[in-house]
């Protein structure tokens, strides 16, 4: 398990990553650490896994969640993140 002290590491990366160092990769689901760029001294943790993308996971999470944002909004929902969800599930759909 992670103790809350383990944040700091992910911190790290998110400054590093915003001062623009080549610290991330992109994938399907957004900018992802790149193998390395996360301190992981200590932690029995394997990274593949870690940072693998499960898509039939991330397939059902995408329909979950525009299902409960219809729910709550309807038609309120914005037309621009509606497009983004489907851009998301088109990205994940490819090979």
């Amino acid at each position: 398990f992670f103790s809350p002290g383990d944040n700091i590491r992910v911190l790290d990366w998110i400054i590093r990553r915003v001062n623009n160092e080549d610290v991330a990769d992109v994938s399907p689901v957004g900018l992802l650490p790149k193998k390395g760029s996360i301190n992981l001294d200590g932690l029995n943790v394997d990274w593949d896994k870690l940072i693998s993308i499960p898509k039939d996971y991330w397939a059902s999470d995408i329909d979950e969640t525009l299902k409960w944002l219809d729910e709550q909004l309807g038609d309120d929902l914005p037309q621009d993140i509606r497009k983004e969800i489907q851009k998301q599930k088109d990205r994940l759909s490819q090979p």
